[in-house]
């Protein structure tokens, strides 16, 4: 080896550190709730990733892919992700490789999944879950989760409890992290709502506890649970602890993830609800408009969701 090519291999190992360093310090960020300090180090690392030699670059984006969605910016999360299958595809399969390539593919799938690219999404996501060893628990458990919310967005909700009932089987049984048990609950919470069953407050409140305790009570995870059981309480007709629930997750996402996020959209439908309920009918044509404002600035004009928001807001107030 050339001196010239000693350097520039050195180069490449410390580019690689710094990318590490930068995704750590995000992932950390993320975790604590952090958001805007999270989104400053994943722009660095999506800044310098594409400096990587090309043979090491595919891990990288996983782990940068896994970053941008877990601090909800899904666009970047899907490119990233998608840019690292392609070289992971033509990478000789064996444990570590496929391992990678079933988290992006999980990214992938979650993402099309939420544009309602629903047949891609179950493409990506039973790609995955064949790459994944049975003794692969928590990654497995990701992966069922992801086809529960598939199924439950699909309407087949059956087929997404027994999704559901599968994670939390396996966390509960080869342990994993208390998180992703508090996402099946979550999703079980969602799915009992979506289907006017009962078990859905029990849920909830159980992710509750854990991502309270496990992250703090002011971080977007906890607002998500609240969200979902102030929905779950708002259909047993209990307006006033519904709405003092959705208040409570509205005022963190706002705070942590910004006034236009989607999150922020799900929260003002739900309490437009309860205003149109108890005859605030001025307050509930506000909250429905400034939800659809998010949801077609996030989702685009042809989501299903913006239309049928969109034929609500043209029945409350004469036209959207």
């Amino acid at each position: 080896m050339t001196p010239t090519e000693r350097l520039t291999r050195l180069a490449g190992y410390r580019r690689i550190r710094t990318i590490r360093r930068y995704l750590l310090r995000g992932t950390y960020c993320c975790g604590r709730g952090w958001y805007a300090e999270g989104e400053r180090w994943a722009r660095r690392a999506d800044e310098t990733v594409h400096r990587v030699d090309p043979a090491d670059r595919a891990a990288l984006l996983v782990e940068l892919a896994t970053l941008w969605h877990g601090l909800t910016r899904y666009a970047r999360a899907y490119r990233c992700a998608r840019q690292a299958v392609e070289p992971l595809t033509r990478i000789p399969a064996e444990p570590r490789r496929d391992r990678s390539l079933a988290d992006a593919l999980v990214l992938s799938g979650d993402v099309a999944r939420r544009a309602a690219r629903y047949a891609e999404a179950g493409s990506h996501l039973h790609e995955a879950l064949a790459l994944v060893e049975e003794t692969d628990h928590v990654r497995r458990a990701t992966v069922l989760l992801a086809l529960g919310v598939l199924g439950k967005d699909t309407g087949r909700h059956e087929e997404a409890e027994a999704r559901y009932r599968q994670a939390l089987s396996h966390l509960e049984r080869h342990g994993g992290s208390p998180l992703m048990e508090a996402d099946a609950l979550h999703n079980l919470a969602g799915l009992a709502h979506a289907r006017g069953a009962p078990g859905g407050e029990e849920h909830a409140r159980a992710a509750i506890e854990i991502r309270s305790r496990t992250l703090g009570p002011a971080h977007p995870q906890v607002a998500g649970d609240l969200a979902v059981l102030g929905a779950v309480l708002a259909a047993e007709g209990r307006h006033a602890e519904a709405e003092d629930a959705l208040r409570r997750a509205l005022d963190v996402f706002r705070d942590r993830l910004g006034a236009d996020h989607y999150e922020v959209a799900v929260c003002q439908v739900n309490l437009a609800r309860l205003d149109a309920l108890q005859g605030r009918a001025e307050e509930a044509e506000r909250r429905y408009r400034e939800a659809l404002s998010i949801k077609r600035l996030v989702l685009g004009d042809g989501h299903p969701e913006v239309e049928r928001l969109a034929a609500v807001v043209g029945t409350t107030s004469g036209g959207p």
